[in-house]
């Protein structure tokens, strides 16, 4: 029994096997950020007019660094899909380099805030890089078995419905900005697109 439960255990705790669990696909990593900035402003007078297409941008930041990578030879060498621009030395690094670019820090809280989304402390080969080794985490669930990775993310988010609730978050998310911004109107989301910004929230404004 204690053979057993001690195998069942190993399944569940090995941040390896359950990598891509946690793993987000990247309109919700958008959808989340744009949501949580407008709810800020809501709540918050102080907070800064930003240009909502570079905060989609930063909220995409870590994916649009590593995946090429991996797409190139990482993935395709050592199974490995989250790198760098996932560490923790990173997100200190952009942090620390922000600090006094007071225009840019927002958006480099976005770019960290996709390393929040996708709970890389559950990746620690890959967060704690090169602290706990040179090796990033290998993906080993469902998917890994394709060559290119991007029939593995496909056949990772349509075959495995654990990763599904973090998706409909995101729609649902997107869903309450588009409603809360309007954008539902051609002309206030030809704005957003032209400008980065949609125009008032509420109408009279």
């Amino acid at each position: 029994m204690d053979v057993v439960l001690g195998t069942v255990s190993s399944r569940f705790s090995d941040p390896a096997r359950s990598s891509l669990q946690r793993v987000m696909l990247p309109q919700s990593h958008i959808a989340y950020t744009l949501a949580a900035y407008q709810w800020a402003r809501d709540r918050w007078p102080g907070v800064p007019d930003l240009d909502l297409r570079w905060l989609a941008l930063a909220a995409m930041g870590p994916d649009l660094i590593d995946k090429p990578l991996a797409a190139l030879y990482f993935y395709r060498r050592f199974k490995s899909a989250v790198l760098f621009a996932h560490t923790l030395l990173f997100q200190i690094g952009l942090l620390f380099w922000a600090r006094e670019r007071k225009r840019l820090l927002p958006y480099a809280l976005a770019f960290v805030g996709h390393i929040l989304l996708d709970r890389m402390w559950f990746f620690p080969e890959t967060f704690y890089w090169p602290f706990k080794g040179w090796r990033f985490t290998v993906w080993r669930k469902r998917g890994s078995e394709q060559k290119d990775i991007g029939k593995a993310y496909w056949y990772a988010f349509t075959r495995r419905r654990e990763l599904w609730g973090w998706e409909l978050g995101g729609a649902l998310a997107a869903l309450w900005l588009i409603i809360r911004l309007r954008l539902y109107r051609p002309e206030r989301l030809l704005r957003l697109l032209r400008t980065g910004r949609s125009g008032p929230a509420y109408p009279g404004q």
